[in-house]
């Protein structure tokens, strides 16, 4: 009995690798990494989190803008206030 284990060819390399040796969702990793750091930073100015807006998004820190943006959350507000809230009436 040969004790000796046949290498495995290079196609058969472990799971989710390529023959390579890399993983082929790392190509562009950078890219996609930055692109969610720059939309977290944009919620982040938008929640009040951070002073300054997300390079790129120069147009977030004018006052049109802004008046823009909390006229629609109070708008928000307006329309679901009282949605969820029940008066519940008890006699004794």
């Amino acid at each position: 009995m040969d004790t000796l284990q046949q290498p495995k060819p290079e196609a058969e390399t472990s799971i989710g690798h390529s023959p390579t040796g890399h993983r082929p969702s790392a190509v562009g990793n950078e890219k996609i990494s930055a692109c969610l750091s720059w939309i977290k930073n944009f919620f982040d100015y938008l929640a009040g989190a951070q002073e300054e807006p997300p390079p790129g998004a120069a147009f977030l820190s004018s006052p049109l803008w802004i008046g823009l943006w909390w006229g629609l959350m109070i708008a928000l507000i307006l329309l679901f206030c009282g949605q969820t809230s029940k008066f519940i009436y008890i006699d004794f």
